[in-house]
């Protein structure tokens, strides 16, 4: 231990009472009182260097409850070193490193040590076992599990319950559920410990008969044991049987509250879900999470940053599996301020800003619109994923950045980072958005070519998409034609928007043909063929499809904008008047076109696609639904501040025209996320370049 280092400040984080050096108590009692209360990292420093002043650092109990201290106090890296500058550690030395890499996940640590313990020939003892039999179990390395029974067997500790009982729960999670079963029968003084992980070792097989069997025939058993029942109940989704199952226990802990909520969250079954969460005596983090992911999967954005407000009401701390559920609400919604404040919430909860909650805020900071925020998060990042940096390309292609998301794929190239197919979706998006036909072909072929990837299906949609913008409608009807897979209706549905940029009303028919085979009840492809006829000017068609849609009972998605004002987001429809400022926001716009109208801009009457006259066509137009959440956001904003709009369609080309004026002429720089790309407006332009 002499040579432990000490820190270079070693008094400075003691309490205020310790002035100097000569009122320091330097006993063993004192010591081992001091370390019985959780301590900073920097207290633990100081006291460290105390121990060697006053060379406690030959006392083992003394050591090895710093030691512990150190680890659970988040400064495991500098208990390590001081495990490692002590010449011969005893063997609970190694126990509680052991055991400290275990429960922080670092499994291969943990091992490390272990082999490091066998090689200095330090005699295993009960404790040793089952920690170093967790980590086997994590890692499912069943060699080395199978020869740390052997020498189970040799020391003599195979009778000790608890170490069969690890060697059960090794063996189950490595897959050999019948080698655990040899040992539990073997085991004449069986505890209700060893009957749970025998029943969840079943579980983990996926052998559910056999657990239940098992859970019958339990003599006693405890909330742990209806609780892993519950779980498997869970697994195989048979919710009704575990509803029974809830019902009937006898005693139930947060843990079941918690696993019947993930059964109907992991069915979508929010409401239910919602009712028990109501009901729960007791709530912890993982409650909260759970609902709050449920609601997100369900694409009820609104409901979940509602919940998470909650959550910051009650009395449970935010952790880093809340924010990384929490901020995609915050990007579908658009909702920049609350991810905002999730970003700052973060950084004053000191919540570790692990690789998934920096991907998190990327997605997030993306899709609200502010790419230099995120490429700020990207470029601050040390450690860079797959993850991260095919984040980072989907965002950059998303704004039409194309150059830039190819710079992080070089940068992937250049530090090894190997691509996966999520990447590639984002470079041919990328490509896609400004026109790179050729550069996107190149991309496509990369894959397989260089890094043995299959291409799949929403591959092919991203090349159907970059031939068929570029006008290349053949070309991507053969690609369709030649895919190894057969073409999913998102195929068909991008080669049928392509026809209606370029007017291709033959191929168009086509692929209309197999998307209301393949998806009767979609009203998208209605309208996109719909769309295409009244653009054509053959109106009887176009009224015959939207006969047939009402035939088939299939409704047309409304059109719905929103907008974040002070951290409240508001949405509007296509001719809202629900708004309580709807008069106000009503006489802006009508101000709004006035005005355009006197600086050159003339209503694209096209856009609207009924066989109506031009006064009527040019009202359907003017309460598009961005166009009113432009109005609001001039009415509710200060001058110079960019407004951020979310439209769940594509935008149409009326509305395209009148944000580009709106943006010159009223001074503003206008994002609207449309269901494709991002358009960035300023001083008349457009950042699509009219190419969307």
């Amino acid at each position: 231990m002499a040579n432990a280092l000490a820190p270079s400040t070693v008094f400075t984080s003691l309490p205020q009472s310790w002035n100097s050096w000569s009122t320091l108590k330097s006993t063993e009692e004192w010591t081992l009182s001091y370390l019985k209360s959780p301590r900073t990292p920097p207290q633990l420093r100081a006291l460290h260097a105390h121990i060697i002043k006053t060379g406690l650092t030959r006392n083992d109990l003394v050591v090895g409850q710093l030691l512990l201290c150190c680890s659970l106090s988040d400064s495991m890296h500098y208990a390590r070193r001081i495990f490692d500058a002590i010449d011969q550690p005893k063997l609970f030395f190694y126990n509680a490193m052991i055991k400290r890499h275990s429960e922080t996940g670092d499994h291969d640590e943990a091992l490390r040590l272990y082999s490091m313990m066998r090689v200095r020939s330090v005699t295993c003892d009960s404790f040793t076992f089952p920690v170093v039999l967790r980590s086997v179990s994590s890692l499912r390395m069943i060699g080395i599990g199978k020869e740390l029974h052997g020498l189970v067997i040799k020391t003599g500790f195979d009778l000790r319950v608890i170490v069969r009982t690890a060697l059960i729960d090794m063996y189950c999670a490595c897959g050999f559920s019948n080698h655990g079963r040899l040992i539990f029968d073997r085991i004449s003084d069986r505890d209700i410990i060893c009957w749970n992980t025998m029943i969840a070792g079943y579980v983990k097989c996926g052998e559910f008969t056999r657990a239940r069997e098992l859970f019958d025939a339990m003599p006693v058993r405890n909330v742990s044991s209806w609780n892993t029942l519950l779980d498997m109940y869970n697994k195989c989704d048979d919710l009704e049987t575990a509803q029974c199952l809830f019902d009937e226990m006898p005693g139930r802990d947060i843990i079941s509250w918690n696993a019947m909520i993930s059964g109907y969250a992991k069915l979508g079954k929010c409401e239910a879900a919602r009712r028990l969460f109501d009901e729960m005596p007791k709530r912890n983090v993982v409650s909260w999470n759970v609902l709050i992911t449920c609601y997100v999967h369900s694409r009820q954005f609104s409901k979940a940053l509602e919940l998470f407000r909650m959550m910051l009401l009650s009395d449970i701390k935010p952790n880093e599996v809340t924010v990384v559920a929490i901020l995609p609400a915050c990007a579908h919604l658009g909702a920049l301020d609350q991810g905002q404040w999730v970003h700052a919430y973060i950084g004053r909860s000191r919540i570790k800003m692990d690789v998934y909650v920096r991907t998190a805020l990327i997605d997030m900071y993306g899709k609200c619109g502010s790419v230099e925020d995120a490429k700020r998060i990207f470029s601050s990042s040390v450690e860079k994923d797959t993850f991260l940096c095919s984040t980072m390309i989907e965002v950059l292609a998303m704004h039409g950045k194309a150059e830039e998301a190819f710079e992080v794929f070089s940068y992937m190239r250049s530090r090894r980072i190997k691509p996966n197919n999520v990447t590639f979706v984002g470079l041919l998006k990328a490509c896609s958005h400004v026109g790179l036909v050729d550069t996107g072909m190149k991309y496509f072929a990369l894959m397989s070519e260089e890094f043995g990837l299959t291409p799949r299906v929403e591959h092919f949609g991203c090349v159907v998409d970059l031939l068929g913008r570029a006008g290349h409608l053949e070309e991507a009807h053969q690609v369709i034609k030649n895919m190894p897979m057969e073409p999913h209706p998102v195929v068909w549905a991008t080669l049928l928007s392509s026809c209606r940029i370029h007017g291709n009303l033959k191929l168009a028919e086509e692929a209309a043909l197999h998307l209301l085979e393949l998806e009767p009840q979609s009203c998208a492809n209605y309208v996109l063929l719909s769309n295409i006829y009244s653009k054509a000017g053959k109106w009887d068609e176009a009224a015959k499809m939207r006969k047939i849609m009402r035939h088939r009972g299939v409704t047309k998605k409304p059109g719905c904008s929103s907008i974040e004002v002070d951290s409240v987001v508001y949405e509007f429809f296509a001719g809202d008047r629900a708004h309580p400022r709807c008069k106000e926001i009503y006489d802006m716009l009508d101000g709004m076109v006035a005005r355009l109208k006197s600086e050159g801009y003339v209503p694209r009457t096209s856009s609207a696609l009924h066989d109506v006259d031009v006064n009527e066509k040019e009202q359907a137009l003017v309460h598009h639904s961005e166009k009113l959440a432009v109005a609001f956001g001039l009415l509710s904003t200060d001058p110079g501040t960019p407004i951020r709009i979310v439209k769940n369609l594509r935008i149409c080309d009326d509305c395209h025209a009148f944000m580009k004026m709106v943006s010159k002429y009223y001074n503003r720089l206008m994002i609207i996320r449309d269901c494709n790309r991002f358009h960035h407006f300023a001083d008349g332009s457009c950042s699509c370049s009219d190419y969307w």
